[in-house]
Protein backbone atom coordinates (compact mmCIF):
# COMPACT_ATOMS: atom_id res chain seq x y z
CA UNK A 1 0.00 0.00 0.00
CA UNK A 2 0.82 3.43 -0.69
CA UNK A 3 1.51 6.42 2.08
CA UNK A 4 -1.64 7.59 1.19
CA UNK A 5 -3.21 4.32 2.00
CA UNK A 6 -1.48 4.35 4.84
CA UNK A 7 -2.83 7.66 5.72
CA UNK A 8 -6.52 6.43 6.00
CA UNK A 9 -5.53 3.81 8.76
CA UNK A 10 -5.18 3.31 12.59
CA UNK A 11 -3.16 0.61 14.11
CA UNK A 12 -3.07 -1.85 16.73
CA UNK A 13 0.22 -2.53 17.69
CA UNK A 14 0.47 -6.63 18.78
CA UNK A 15 3.09 -8.19 20.66
CA UNK A 16 2.54 -11.59 18.73
CA UNK A 17 4.10 -13.41 22.21
CA UNK A 18 2.24 -11.57 24.43
CA UNK A 19 -0.85 -10.73 22.73
CA UNK A 20 -2.38 -14.57 22.68
CA UNK A 21 -2.25 -18.42 22.39
CA UNK A 22 -4.15 -19.58 19.65
CA UNK A 23 -1.73 -22.88 19.17
CA UNK A 24 -0.52 -24.54 22.68
CA UNK A 25 1.33 -27.23 20.10
CA UNK A 26 4.11 -24.59 19.52
CA UNK A 27 5.13 -23.32 22.95
CA UNK A 28 8.25 -25.05 23.43
CA UNK A 29 9.31 -24.84 20.20
CA UNK A 30 13.63 -25.30 19.86
CA UNK A 31 13.46 -25.75 23.38
CA UNK A 32 13.32 -22.19 24.39
CA UNK A 33 9.80 -23.05 26.75
CA UNK A 34 7.19 -21.26 27.26
CA UNK A 35 7.09 -19.63 31.13
CA UNK A 36 4.73 -16.94 32.11
CA UNK A 37 5.97 -16.88 35.32
CA UNK A 38 9.09 -15.08 33.76
CA UNK A 39 8.42 -11.61 32.00
CA UNK A 40 11.99 -12.30 29.87
CA UNK A 41 10.12 -15.69 28.63
CA UNK A 42 7.84 -17.00 26.03
CA UNK A 43 4.70 -16.53 27.05
CA UNK A 44 3.06 -18.44 23.86
CA UNK A 45 1.32 -15.90 21.74
CA UNK A 46 1.21 -17.02 18.15
CA UNK A 47 -0.47 -16.07 14.74
CA UNK A 48 -2.96 -18.43 15.44
CA UNK A 49 -3.59 -16.02 18.39
CA UNK A 50 -3.81 -13.26 16.17
CA UNK A 51 -6.24 -15.25 13.36
CA UNK A 52 -8.93 -16.14 16.64
CA UNK A 53 -8.42 -11.65 17.49
CA UNK A 54 -9.42 -10.30 14.86
CA UNK A 55 -12.76 -9.18 15.47
CA UNK A 56 -11.82 -8.07 18.80
CA UNK A 57 -9.54 -5.95 16.78
CA UNK A 58 -11.80 -4.71 14.51
CA UNK A 59 -15.16 -4.18 16.72
CA UNK A 60 -12.97 -1.67 18.18
CA UNK A 61 -12.78 0.51 14.55
CA UNK A 62 -9.22 -0.42 13.88
CA UNK A 63 -7.69 -0.96 10.32
CA UNK A 64 -4.63 -1.82 10.38
CA UNK A 65 -2.14 -4.37 12.52
CA UNK A 66 1.55 -4.16 13.25
CA UNK A 67 2.73 -7.32 14.44
CA UNK A 68 6.53 -7.47 15.61
CA UNK A 69 9.33 -8.87 14.18
CA UNK A 70 8.74 -12.84 13.17
CA UNK A 71 12.29 -14.18 11.92
CA UNK A 72 13.72 -17.37 13.46
CA UNK A 73 15.48 -16.25 17.36
CA UNK A 74 17.89 -18.22 18.84
CA UNK A 75 17.28 -17.00 22.76
CA UNK A 76 15.20 -18.01 25.14
CA UNK A 77 14.54 -14.40 25.57
CA UNK A 78 14.00 -13.25 22.69
CA UNK A 79 9.79 -13.59 22.62
CA UNK A 80 10.22 -9.94 21.16
CA UNK A 81 11.29 -11.03 17.74
CA UNK A 82 14.20 -8.30 17.74
CA UNK A 83 17.09 -10.12 18.00
CA UNK A 84 17.36 -12.24 14.36
CA UNK A 85 19.24 -15.33 14.38
CA UNK A 86 18.04 -16.66 10.72
CA UNK A 87 16.16 -13.87 8.30
CA UNK A 88 14.84 -16.28 5.77
CA UNK A 89 12.77 -18.66 8.81
CA UNK A 90 9.72 -17.63 10.82
CA UNK A 91 10.57 -18.07 14.38
CA UNK A 92 8.49 -21.52 15.49
CA UNK A 93 7.09 -20.22 18.65
CA UNK A 94 4.90 -18.22 16.57
CA UNK A 95 3.72 -20.50 13.88
CA UNK A 96 4.96 -21.31 10.08
CA UNK A 97 5.29 -18.86 7.01
CA UNK A 98 2.15 -20.77 6.04
CA UNK A 99 0.15 -19.76 8.95
CA UNK A 100 1.56 -15.92 8.68
CA UNK A 101 0.64 -16.18 4.84
CA UNK A 102 -2.80 -17.18 6.55
CA UNK A 103 -2.84 -14.46 9.01
CA UNK A 104 -2.18 -12.10 6.43
CA UNK A 105 -5.40 -13.23 4.58
CA UNK A 106 -7.42 -13.43 7.36
CA UNK A 107 -7.15 -10.05 8.32
CA UNK A 108 -7.60 -8.44 4.54
CA UNK A 109 -10.53 -10.64 4.30
CA UNK A 110 -11.92 -8.30 7.77
CA UNK A 111 -10.55 -5.27 5.69
CA UNK A 112 -7.68 -5.13 8.29
CA UNK A 113 -4.06 -4.11 6.95
CA UNK A 114 -0.73 -5.79 8.05
CA UNK A 115 2.06 -3.90 8.82
CA UNK A 116 5.40 -6.27 9.82
CA UNK A 117 8.32 -4.94 12.32
CA UNK A 118 11.45 -5.60 10.62
CA UNK A 119 15.39 -5.27 11.43
CA UNK A 120 18.41 -4.42 9.49
CA UNK A 121 20.88 -2.91 11.67
CA UNK A 122 21.34 -5.71 14.02
CA UNK A 123 21.10 -9.67 14.91
CA UNK A 124 21.10 -11.22 18.24
CA UNK A 125 23.92 -11.09 20.10
CA UNK A 126 26.11 -13.93 19.35
CA UNK A 127 29.06 -14.79 20.73
CA UNK A 128 32.49 -14.10 18.67
CA UNK A 129 33.04 -17.91 17.17
CA UNK A 130 29.33 -18.11 15.87
CA UNK A 131 27.34 -15.47 13.93
CA UNK A 132 23.58 -15.66 12.99
CA UNK A 133 22.77 -18.29 10.09
CA UNK A 134 24.46 -18.32 6.91
CA UNK A 135 24.55 -16.30 4.51
CA UNK A 136 24.58 -13.72 7.85
CA UNK A 137 27.93 -15.93 9.36
CA UNK A 138 30.80 -14.04 8.39
CA UNK A 139 32.98 -11.70 10.21
CA UNK A 140 33.27 -8.78 8.31
CA UNK A 141 29.50 -8.32 7.81
CA UNK A 142 29.41 -6.90 11.28
CA UNK A 143 31.02 -4.10 12.92
CA UNK A 144 33.33 -4.69 15.94
CA UNK A 145 33.77 -1.94 17.96
CA UNK A 146 32.17 -3.43 21.17
CA UNK A 147 28.88 -1.85 22.80
CA UNK A 148 27.73 2.21 21.74
CA UNK A 149 30.33 3.87 23.94
CA UNK A 150 28.60 7.79 23.06
CA UNK A 151 24.76 8.07 22.10
CA UNK A 152 25.51 12.03 21.26
CA UNK A 153 27.83 10.62 18.56
CA UNK A 154 26.20 10.07 15.46
CA UNK A 155 29.16 7.67 14.12
CA UNK A 156 28.90 5.26 17.68
CA UNK A 157 25.00 5.78 16.67
CA UNK A 158 25.31 4.05 13.52
CA UNK A 159 28.60 1.88 14.23
CA UNK A 160 28.26 0.21 17.65
CA UNK A 161 26.33 -2.73 19.22
CA UNK A 162 23.12 -2.00 21.01
CA UNK A 163 23.62 -4.15 24.24
CA UNK A 164 25.16 -6.38 22.60
CA UNK A 165 23.59 -7.16 19.41
CA UNK A 166 25.57 -7.82 16.69
CA UNK A 167 25.72 -4.63 14.35
CA UNK A 168 25.47 -5.17 10.16
CA UNK A 169 28.05 -3.20 8.66
CA UNK A 170 25.58 -2.05 5.67
CA UNK A 171 28.96 -0.03 3.66
CA UNK A 172 29.35 -3.65 2.81
CA UNK A 173 27.94 -4.18 -0.46
CA UNK A 174 27.22 -7.67 0.26
CA UNK A 175 25.31 -6.98 3.29
CA UNK A 176 23.48 -3.95 1.75
CA UNK A 177 22.66 -6.55 -1.16
CA UNK A 178 21.45 -9.10 1.05
CA UNK A 179 18.97 -7.18 3.55
CA UNK A 180 17.71 -5.62 0.19
CA UNK A 181 17.20 -9.32 -1.73
CA UNK A 182 15.92 -10.40 2.17
CA UNK A 183 13.36 -7.72 2.41
CA UNK A 184 12.12 -7.64 -1.12
CA UNK A 185 11.39 -11.83 -0.17
CA UNK A 186 9.68 -11.08 2.65
CA UNK A 187 7.36 -8.43 1.43
CA UNK A 188 6.58 -10.63 -1.64
CA UNK A 189 6.24 -13.88 0.26
CA UNK A 190 3.89 -12.67 3.22
CA UNK A 191 1.77 -10.24 1.28
CA UNK A 192 2.08 -7.69 4.27
CA UNK A 193 0.95 -4.07 3.07
CA UNK A 194 3.64 -1.94 4.84
CA UNK A 195 6.86 -2.53 7.40
CA UNK A 196 7.73 -0.84 10.50
CA UNK A 197 11.62 -0.18 10.57
CA UNK A 198 13.37 -0.83 13.65
CA UNK A 199 16.55 0.86 14.77
CA UNK A 200 16.56 3.65 11.47
CA UNK A 201 19.06 5.86 13.21
CA UNK A 202 21.71 3.24 13.83
CA UNK A 203 22.38 2.56 10.44
CA UNK A 204 23.10 4.98 7.82
CA UNK A 205 20.78 7.21 6.20
CA UNK A 206 21.60 6.14 2.11
CA UNK A 207 20.88 2.75 2.77
CA UNK A 208 17.50 3.38 3.96
CA UNK A 209 16.64 4.62 0.66
CA UNK A 210 17.72 1.64 -1.17
CA UNK A 211 16.08 -0.47 1.28
CA UNK A 212 12.80 1.24 0.61
CA UNK A 213 13.09 0.98 -3.03
CA UNK A 214 13.84 -3.22 -2.64
CA UNK A 215 10.75 -3.35 -0.21
CA UNK A 216 8.25 -1.72 -2.44
CA UNK A 217 5.44 -1.18 0.28
CA UNK A 218 5.31 1.83 2.71
CA UNK A 219 7.67 1.92 5.22
CA UNK A 220 7.44 3.46 8.79
CA UNK A 221 10.77 4.08 10.52
CA UNK A 222 11.35 4.46 14.11
CA UNK A 223 14.22 7.03 14.56
CA UNK A 224 13.85 6.95 18.36
CA UNK A 225 14.77 10.77 19.19
CA UNK A 226 13.02 13.97 20.54
CA UNK A 227 14.14 16.35 17.90
CA UNK A 228 11.95 16.94 15.07
CA UNK A 229 14.44 17.99 12.91
CA UNK A 230 16.92 14.68 13.36
CA UNK A 231 13.83 12.79 13.08
CA UNK A 232 12.06 14.93 10.39
CA UNK A 233 15.48 14.48 7.88
CA UNK A 234 14.68 10.30 7.91
CA UNK A 235 11.21 11.21 5.89
CA UNK A 236 13.57 11.77 2.97
CA UNK A 237 15.07 8.36 2.82
CA UNK A 238 11.60 5.93 3.93
CA UNK A 239 8.47 7.17 3.49
CA UNK A 240 7.41 8.36 7.41
CA UNK A 241 8.43 7.85 10.95
CA UNK A 242 7.00 7.17 14.16
CA UNK A 243 6.22 10.75 16.07
CA UNK A 244 8.68 10.34 18.86
CA UNK A 245 8.59 14.24 18.71
CA UNK A 246 4.97 14.13 19.55
CA UNK A 247 5.11 11.33 21.82
CA UNK A 248 7.25 13.24 24.45
CA UNK A 249 4.89 16.02 23.98
CA UNK A 250 2.03 14.10 24.33
CA UNK A 251 3.17 12.38 27.62
CA UNK A 252 4.40 15.85 29.31
CA UNK A 253 0.64 18.07 27.97
CA UNK A 254 -1.80 15.07 28.35
CA UNK A 255 -0.07 13.07 31.69
CA UNK A 256 2.23 16.03 33.36
CA UNK A 257 -0.78 18.53 32.82
CA UNK A 258 1.89 20.36 31.18
CA UNK A 259 1.34 23.73 29.09
CA UNK A 260 -1.27 22.82 25.85
CA UNK A 261 1.38 25.36 23.79
CA UNK A 262 3.79 22.59 23.39
CA UNK A 263 1.38 20.96 21.06
CA UNK A 264 1.57 24.66 19.37
CA UNK A 265 5.62 24.39 19.75
CA UNK A 266 5.64 20.87 18.74
CA UNK A 267 3.50 21.62 15.20
CA UNK A 268 5.82 25.02 14.40
CA UNK A 269 8.31 21.78 13.94
CA UNK A 270 5.92 20.14 11.17
CA UNK A 271 7.69 21.50 8.02
CA UNK A 272 11.27 19.00 8.87
CA UNK A 273 9.01 16.06 7.86
CA UNK A 274 7.87 15.02 4.25
CA UNK A 275 4.36 14.51 5.16
CA UNK A 276 3.80 14.96 8.54
CA UNK A 277 0.07 13.29 7.90
CA UNK A 278 1.74 10.08 7.48
CA UNK A 279 3.80 10.34 11.28
CA UNK A 280 3.13 7.72 13.44
CA UNK A 281 1.10 8.55 16.60
CA UNK A 282 1.58 7.19 19.32
CA UNK A 283 1.07 7.82 23.29
CA UNK A 284 3.58 5.00 24.53
CA UNK A 285 5.06 2.04 23.03
CA UNK A 286 6.78 -1.45 24.03
CA UNK A 287 10.07 0.50 24.46
CA UNK A 288 8.36 2.50 27.26
CA UNK A 289 6.70 2.56 30.54
CA UNK A 290 2.94 2.34 29.72
CA UNK A 291 0.80 6.35 29.42
CA UNK A 292 -0.39 5.18 33.17
CA UNK A 293 2.58 4.64 34.20
CA UNK A 294 3.94 7.58 34.06
CA UNK A 295 0.98 9.73 34.18
CA UNK A 296 0.89 12.17 37.70
CA UNK A 297 -2.86 11.34 37.60
CA UNK A 298 -5.37 14.22 39.53
CA UNK A 299 -3.77 16.64 42.06
CA UNK A 300 -4.98 14.78 45.66
CA UNK A 301 -6.05 11.77 44.10
CA UNK A 302 -2.89 10.77 42.08
CA UNK A 303 -4.80 7.51 41.05
CA UNK A 304 -7.33 9.07 38.91
CA UNK A 305 -5.30 8.68 35.36
CA UNK A 306 -8.22 7.85 33.11
CA UNK A 307 -9.09 11.21 31.92
CA UNK A 308 -5.47 11.93 31.68
CA UNK A 309 -5.24 9.10 29.03
CA UNK A 310 -8.48 10.04 27.28
CA UNK A 311 -7.54 12.98 27.18
CA UNK A 312 -4.71 12.01 25.08
CA UNK A 313 -6.12 9.42 23.05
CA UNK A 314 -8.60 11.76 21.96
CA UNK A 315 -5.93 14.11 20.99
CA UNK A 316 -3.99 10.81 18.91
CA UNK A 317 -7.36 9.64 17.04
CA UNK A 318 -8.12 13.24 15.77
CA UNK A 319 -5.03 15.21 14.85
CA UNK A 320 -2.72 14.51 12.13
CA UNK A 321 -0.69 11.44 11.64
CA UNK A 322 -1.75 7.91 11.96
CA UNK A 323 -2.96 6.76 15.13
CA UNK A 324 -1.31 3.53 17.09
CA UNK A 325 -2.60 2.00 19.79
CA UNK A 326 -0.52 -0.51 21.95
CA UNK A 327 -2.54 -3.70 22.60
CA UNK A 328 -3.69 -3.41 26.32
CA UNK A 329 -3.85 0.29 26.46
CA UNK A 330 -8.17 -0.20 26.00
CA UNK A 331 -7.71 -3.02 29.19
CA UNK A 332 -6.34 0.17 31.47
CA UNK A 333 -2.86 -1.58 31.63
CA UNK A 334 -0.23 0.09 33.56
CA UNK A 335 3.30 -1.50 33.12
CA UNK A 336 6.59 0.13 33.74
CA UNK A 337 9.19 -0.29 31.68
CA UNK A 338 10.33 -2.84 29.43
CA UNK A 339 9.43 -6.02 29.97
CA UNK A 340 6.50 -4.91 32.34
CA UNK A 341 5.00 -3.23 29.81
CA UNK A 342 4.45 -6.46 27.44
CA UNK A 343 1.70 -7.36 30.22
CA UNK A 344 -0.33 -10.56 28.57
CA UNK A 345 -3.59 -9.85 26.90
CA UNK A 346 -7.01 -9.90 28.09
CA UNK A 347 -9.75 -9.53 26.33
CA UNK A 348 -12.28 -7.42 27.22
CA UNK A 349 -14.29 -6.06 25.01
CA UNK A 350 -16.91 -4.49 27.23
CA UNK A 351 -13.86 -2.18 28.93
CA UNK A 352 -14.82 1.12 29.28
CA UNK A 353 -11.24 2.39 27.84
CA UNK A 354 -12.30 -0.17 24.69
CA UNK A 355 -15.66 1.36 24.29
CA UNK A 356 -14.08 4.75 24.10
CA UNK A 357 -11.69 3.77 21.40
CA UNK A 358 -13.70 2.03 19.68
CA UNK A 359 -15.83 5.45 19.81
CA UNK A 360 -13.15 7.42 18.42
CA UNK A 361 -12.17 5.23 15.56
CA UNK A 362 -15.60 5.38 14.48
CA UNK A 363 -15.80 9.31 14.30
CA UNK A 364 -11.63 9.13 12.63
CA UNK A 365 -13.12 6.41 9.64
CA UNK A 366 -16.44 8.25 9.37
CA UNK A 367 -14.63 11.56 8.95
CA UNK A 368 -12.46 11.69 6.18
CA UNK A 369 -11.18 15.49 7.47
CA UNK A 370 -9.94 13.22 10.63
CA UNK A 371 -7.71 11.50 8.16
CA UNK A 372 -6.53 13.50 4.99
CA UNK A 373 -7.85 16.50 6.22
CA UNK A 374 -6.06 20.13 6.70
CA UNK A 375 -5.03 21.28 9.98
CA UNK A 376 -5.64 24.65 11.58
CA UNK A 377 -4.97 25.66 14.97
CA UNK A 378 -8.06 27.92 16.00
CA UNK A 379 -7.46 28.64 19.72
CA UNK A 380 -4.23 27.70 22.00
CA UNK A 381 -3.64 28.39 25.87
CA UNK A 382 -1.76 26.28 28.63
CA UNK A 383 -4.82 24.58 29.39
CA UNK A 384 -7.41 24.43 26.47
CA UNK A 385 -6.54 23.61 22.61
CA UNK A 386 -8.44 23.91 19.57
CA UNK A 387 -8.33 23.17 16.13
CA UNK A 388 -10.19 22.27 12.65
CA UNK A 389 -9.96 19.99 9.72
CA UNK A 390 -11.24 20.40 6.62
CA UNK A 391 -11.20 18.26 3.66
CA UNK A 392 -13.62 18.33 0.30
CA UNK A 393 -16.57 19.63 2.41
CA UNK A 394 -16.06 17.91 5.75
CA UNK A 395 -15.45 19.78 8.76
CA UNK A 396 -14.42 18.86 11.92
CA UNK A 397 -13.94 21.01 14.97
CA UNK A 398 -11.75 19.23 17.68
CA UNK A 399 -11.53 21.22 21.11
CA UNK A 400 -9.71 19.61 23.86
CA UNK A 401 -9.94 20.54 28.16
CA UNK A 402 -6.84 19.90 29.82
CA UNK A 403 -7.14 20.92 33.23
CA UNK A 404 -8.87 19.27 36.02
CA UNK A 405 -12.41 22.11 36.22
CA UNK A 406 -14.55 22.48 33.22
CA UNK A 407 -14.05 25.28 31.49
CA UNK A 408 -15.91 27.37 28.13
CA UNK A 409 -13.96 28.90 25.39
CA UNK A 410 -15.22 30.85 22.65
CA UNK A 411 -13.15 29.60 19.69
CA UNK A 412 -12.91 32.03 17.03
CA UNK A 413 -12.61 32.04 12.78
CA UNK A 414 -14.08 29.34 12.21
CA UNK A 415 -14.00 28.07 8.03
CA UNK A 416 -16.15 27.09 5.71
CA UNK A 417 -19.09 26.49 8.01
CA UNK A 418 -21.88 29.19 7.71
CA UNK A 419 -23.48 31.14 10.42
CA UNK A 420 -26.16 30.24 11.87
CA UNK A 421 -25.15 26.27 10.97
CA UNK A 422 -25.13 23.54 13.95
CA UNK A 423 -22.52 21.28 14.83
CA UNK A 424 -22.49 18.66 16.65
CA UNK A 425 -20.60 17.11 19.08
CA UNK A 426 -19.96 13.63 18.10
CA UNK A 427 -18.77 12.26 21.46
CA UNK A 428 -21.84 13.13 23.45
CA UNK A 429 -24.97 14.64 22.31
CA UNK A 430 -24.58 18.17 22.43
CA UNK A 431 -24.67 20.79 20.03
CA UNK A 432 -23.46 24.23 18.94
CA UNK A 433 -24.76 26.73 16.50
CA UNK A 434 -21.67 28.84 14.69
CA UNK A 435 -22.46 32.53 15.46
CA UNK A 436 -20.34 35.29 14.24
CA UNK A 437 -17.83 32.68 12.75
CA UNK A 438 -17.10 31.33 16.49
CA UNK A 439 -18.54 28.30 18.54
CA UNK A 440 -18.65 29.17 22.61
CA UNK A 441 -18.99 25.51 23.96
CA UNK A 442 -18.05 24.15 27.84
CA UNK A 443 -16.08 21.34 28.25
CA UNK A 444 -16.01 18.49 31.43
CA UNK A 445 -12.24 17.95 33.14
CA UNK A 446 -10.29 16.55 30.16
CA UNK A 447 -12.86 16.77 27.84
CA UNK A 448 -12.77 15.74 24.16
CA UNK A 449 -15.40 17.06 22.23
CA UNK A 450 -15.83 16.49 17.98
CA UNK A 451 -17.98 18.89 16.16
CA UNK A 452 -19.19 17.79 12.61
CA UNK A 453 -21.70 19.17 10.69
Amino acid sequence: LSPADWQEKSIYFIMTDRFDNGDPSNDNYGGFNADKSDPRKYHGGDFQGIINRLDYIKNMGFTAIWITPVTMQKSANAYHGYWTYDFYSVDGHLGSMAKLQELVRAAHAKGISVMLDVVANHTGDFQPSSFAKAPFDKADWYHHYGDTQDWNDQWWVENGDIAGLDDLDQDNPEVAAELKNWIAWLVQTTGVDGLRVDTVKHVPKWFWREFDGAANTFTLGEVFHGDPAYVGDYTNYLDAVLDFPMYYTIKNVFGQDQSMRQIADRYAQDYRYKNPMTNGLFIDNHDVPRFLNEASGKPGASWDKWPQLKAALGFMFTTRGIPILYQGTEQGFSGGADPYNREDMVFNDQHELYGYIAKLNYIRNTHVALRKGTQAEKWVDDTFYAFQRSYNGDEVVVMINNSWNSQTRTVPNIDRVANGETLYNRMGTDKVTVNNGSITATLGPKEVKIFTK
